[in-house]
């Protein structure tokens, strides 16, 4: 039985990345980085966080003005049309695993009576809360 579940295991493992939400990703994930004014938001936010960091690691509050300053960032940041594509193919990818998961989760809790968290068809008692992670399935539940 073990060789029949890794064997599933890397059947799922190539259909994932076959998957058109990974090829997106990396898609998009080409395009942010051949992009000048995402990388230099990205760095800009990466410094800002820092330097944010640091003054809370002193045991300082940070002022309204690092507050602010990381805010600004990252807002051009999410305006940035490179990257909240990036953003949005990332969370379809997530998306998508979080599905596969709760599928796993919730057939080894054996729970989900086959519904799967993405699944509004099912009887609305057909999925318990916590059989497809913690929010439950898509069943109404």
């Amino acid at each position: 039985m073990t060789n029949e579940i890794i064997e599933n295991a890397r059947l799922l493992a190539d259909a994932i990345a076959r998957s058109s939400e990974l090829s997106e990703l990396h898609t998009m994930e080409d395009a942010m980085a051949a992009d000048p004014s995402a990388q230099q938001l990205i760095a800009e936010l990466q410094k800002a966080q820092e330097r944010f960091m640091e003054v809370q690691q002193s045991g300082e509050e940070p002022s309204e003005a690092d507050k602010n300053a990381v805010d600004e960032i990252e807002a051009k940041v999410e305006a940035n049309v490179s990257i909240a594509a990036y953003m949005k193919a990332q969370d379809k990818f997530t998306e998508m695993l979080d599905s596969v998961n709760a599928i796993l989760a919730g057939a080894i809790a054996g729970t989900s009576d086959g519904c799967t968290c993405a699944d509004d068809s099912c009887n609305p008692g057909g999925c318990n809360p916590g059989g497809c992670g913690s929010g439950g399935c898509g069943c109404g539940n």
